[in-house]
């Protein structure tokens, strides 16, 4: 019987003897608006016998973590403004927060500032330690669209949100600041550009223009790599001079000198939609989550809902010719659809090659599938396959069935060693 401090769950399937030996560390938060209204959030770690050795309950929604090289966890508390570095027993080592979020409190005892606004989604860290985030910021553009839908909409003076990635060193420096809007055509569409997600965050009348929410580092040639989800895009740019490499992603509402980035298409490549969790495999390949919204830039027709489906896919990008070429992919052919909106996370295991992955925000409205994040009810699914595409585990997040149903949700996972 599981423990009653853990979410409401069920186990599916889990074949120990085909599974990556160590373990799966990820959060469960509300899901949709519960998010911002519910005090809650879990940081949980399953083994590959299907047992939770790690379970961490909080009185804030929990949000990204990682596996730091020293055996301990990094995890963020975005809306505590928090990240916080702990041992497998959940044991507090270390913890930084953000100077924005607490201009009228006191920060925690102890805990180091970090010089900026806010940080959100995702955390990783450089192999030398420092930190690698993600913050925002808001600008005005003038002769912007006034939706991304209609062609012929009239043009505005428009309040833009741009990420900006950070580098800040362990006591709390920032090292390194590379705002999207000037690496990127601030102009650009794609559906949910004109999204008022930053709006409920605090920056009145915004657009959510390119929307970051993963951002790691390729130790092979000293650069970065984001996920743009409203950009329906993933880039690479240097680490030392912060000149952007590649863009992998669809080729509609590009203009140069941006087009000239553009890798092109060997063979047969779906492109990502609105993806999440960006990561370098064992094998150098590109592997990402794609969540699948739209499956259009504007102004093409968009998938239906209905039709929807995400996957996790893998790339293989020639830098020298700036090509890119489909490798693997799950998730498209029957049998495999589930549409998750938002949220949502893809890892190349390293022993066996299995695939872990993350249906972050399955949402629903009356059972039927939606993409309505605020009004939708949300669950997780957490699948782990072999190369071949067996399913080898199968845990579903879901608080359906409870006297008091809650929308729950999961932004993606990360794999844990065994010590």
């Amino acid at each position: 019987m599981q423990s009653s401090s853990l979410p409401p769950h069920r186990i599916e399937t889990c074949k120990p003897e085909k599974r990556e030996p160590g373990m799966m560390v990820f959060n469960v938060r509300p899901g949709g608006a519960a998010d911002r209204v519910e005090g809650l959030g879990w940081l949980l770690g399953v083994d590959q016998a299907g047992a939770f050795p790690l379970n961490l309950k909080f009185d804030v929604p929990s949000q990204d973590v990682r596996s730091l090289p020293n055996g301990n966890l990094l995890f963020s508390q975005t809306s505590a403004g928090l990240i916080q570095e702990v041992t497998r027993a959940g044991e507090s080592v270390c913890q930084w927060y953000i100077a924005g979020k607490y201009q009228d409190q006191t920060p925690p005892d102890g805990s180091i500032e970090i010089e900026a606004e806010l940080f959100h989604h995702t955390i990783n860290v450089f192999p030398n330690g420092n930190l690698l985030l993600l913050s925002a910021e808001m600008r005005e553009y003038p002769d912007w669209p006034a939706n991304d839908t209609d062609p012929d909409a009239p043009k505005r003076t428009a309040k833009v949100v741009g990420d900006v990635i950070l580098e800040v060193s362990p006591d709390g420096k920032v090292l390194n600041r590379w705002p999207m809007l000037d690496l990127l055509d601030p102009y650009r569409l794609c559906y949910g550009s004109c999204s008022p997600y930053w709006q409920r965050r605090g920056f009145a009348n915004s657009n959510d223009w390119c929307h970051a929410n993963a951002v790691t580092y390729d130790a092979s040639d000293d650069s970065i790599i984001v996920s743009l989800r409203t950009q329906d895009c993933i880039i690479k740019f240097d680490h030392g001079s912060g000149e952007l490499k590649w863009i992998l992603g669809d080729h509609g509402n590009w203009q140069k000198p941006w087009s000239d980035k553009l890798l092109k298409p060997v063979g047969d490549v779906d492109w990502q939609y609105h993806q999440h969790d960006c990561s370098v495999t064992p094998d150098g390949t590109i592997l990402c989550f794609d969540n699948g919204n739209f499956r259009a830039t504007p102004f093409a027709e968009k998938m239906a809902v209905e039709e929807s489906y995400s996957r996790a896919v893998e790339f293989a990008v020639d830098e020298a010719a700036m090509t890119v070429e489909q490798v693997w992919a799950y998730g498209k052919d029957p049998g495999e659809r589930l549409f998750a909106c938002y949220q949502g996370g893809a890892y190349r295991q390293p022993k066996t090659g299995n695939t872990f992955m993350t249906y972050g925000g399955i949402c629903t409205i009356d059972g039927e599938p939606s993409a309505n994040i605020e009004e939708a009810f949300a669950q997780a699914r957490l699948i782990e396959i072999t190369p071949d595409k067996e399913i080898v585990f199968d845990l579903w997040i879901d608080a359906s069935d409870e006297d008091e149903p809650l929308p729950l949700s999961s932004f993606r996972a990360e794999f844990v060693a065994d010590l």
